[in-house]
Parts: C-alpha cells; structure tokens; sequence
C-alpha cells in the first residue's frame, strides 16, 4: 500500500489504494486523526473515523493497568517525583 506519511497523525492513501485495500483502511482508521485521500497525486477527499468508533475503541483499553504495577498510586507517585526536588510536585 503507498501510504506516504505527513506527520504522526496525518497520513496519505490514493483512491486506488483505498478501493483494494479498503479492510486494511477501516481497521487503522480508528488510530489516526484522519486520511487524506488522493486522486491523480492530488489532496481529493478527508477520511477520518466517528468521535463514536474512537471513543469505542478507547473503552476496549480501559482497565488494562488493572492488576499491574501501573494501577497503584506508589508507582505514580515516583512518577510524577521530579528528580532534581526534594519534595513532591503538587497537582
């Protein structure tokens, strides 16, 4: 697929590209801001996944530090400790 990358969020596809590899498409859609669709080499069209299919996809991941080192507070507390203080940041 030529996909050409614009930055971390923005990415490019030719309308060819998008009708052959559609499936492929559909299934990142959900991750990036949007695509840029071409049409002769030339910005055509925008496709971007609903605020609804992001906020879903979201939800899979909720709770997935459950369980872990990630999900208590210690752990964040050193996180958030900047180094060269002596005491902690308040937030």
């Amino acid at each position: 697929m030529s996909i050409a990358v614009l930055n971390s969020n923005e990415k490019t596809i030719a309308i060819n590209d998008l009708r052959r590899r559609f499936g492929e498409i559909e299934e990142a859609l959900p991750f990036v801001d949007h695509f840029i669709l071409t049409k002769k080499g030339r910005p055509f069209a925008i496709l971007s996944a609903t605020p609804m299919v992001k906020k879903e996809e979201m939800k899979k991941t909720a709770g997935a530090f459950k369980g872990t080192k990630l999900a208590t507070d210690a752990f964040w507390k050193d996180v958030l400790k900047k180094k060269s203080r002596k005491t902690d940041i308040n937030l």
